[in-house]
């Protein structure tokens, strides 16, 4: 093939090969590949958020309790009972139950000890015994259950006799749980010290 005739080629060949380029270009810019028929790129489908987790629900709240008798803090009423020991008392692991006269005339203070959630509590009124010599406190059998396996103490407030609470020692029997003798208050509007029953044994 001689130079003139590869001249006269090139300028034919040249054309056709910036012509098939043009075609190449134009299809990539539209985002599909020759011969697919895309004349628009479609964006490619995004992943569903992952669902957001959502809060896990608290703890139910255990029973709710009245607060342990505290300094300042009114005294319970007869018939109410609290989790705790009377104001300025210290408690004893040695013995089952105590009594102690409250701040209000005429209330006894019965703390017994056992599980927290289903406590022995003493009944509302107290009466003296046939002989009128001792003031005798019925006591009220647990919850069956079921109850923790704690041991702590409850305050039940308990209405005497008027004359029982006169300011001079007096025999109080608590249930089955055994007898004290409680002193009188140290002075008016406050609590008396708590007499406990003996452990057994």
């Amino acid at each position: 093939m001689t130079d003139r005739t590869l001249r006269a080629l090139r300028g034919p060949l040249l054309a056709g090969a910036v012509a098939a380029l043009a075609v190449l270009v134009t299809a990539c810019a539209s985002g599909g590949s020759p011969g697919s028929g895309s004349t628009s790129g479609s964006p490619a489908p995004s992943s569903p958020a992952a669902p957001s987790s959502s809060p896990s629900p608290s703890s139910p709240a255990g029973p709710s309790s009245s607060p342990a008798p505290s300094d300042g803090a009114a005294a319970p009423e007869p018939g109410e009972h609290v989790r705790g020991l009377p104001d300025g008392a210290e408690g004893t692991f040695d013995s089952p139950a105590g009594a102690a006269w409250s701040p209000t005339p005429g209330v006894l203070l019965v703390v017994t000890y056992g599980s927290s959630s289903c406590p022995r509590v003493a009944e509302a009124e107290a009466a003296w015994d046939d002989a009128h010599e001792v003031v005798v406190v019925g006591m009220v059998e647990p919850d069956p259950g079921p109850c923790t396996m704690d041991y702590a103490p409850t305050t039940s407030a308990v209405a005497v006799p008027s004359d029982a609470d006169a300011g001079t020692p007096v025999t109080v029997r608590l249930g089955d749980l055994g007898e004290v003798e409680v002193s009188p208050r140290a002075k008016d509007a406050t609590a008396g010290p708590v007499a406990w029953v003996p452990a057994a044994g």
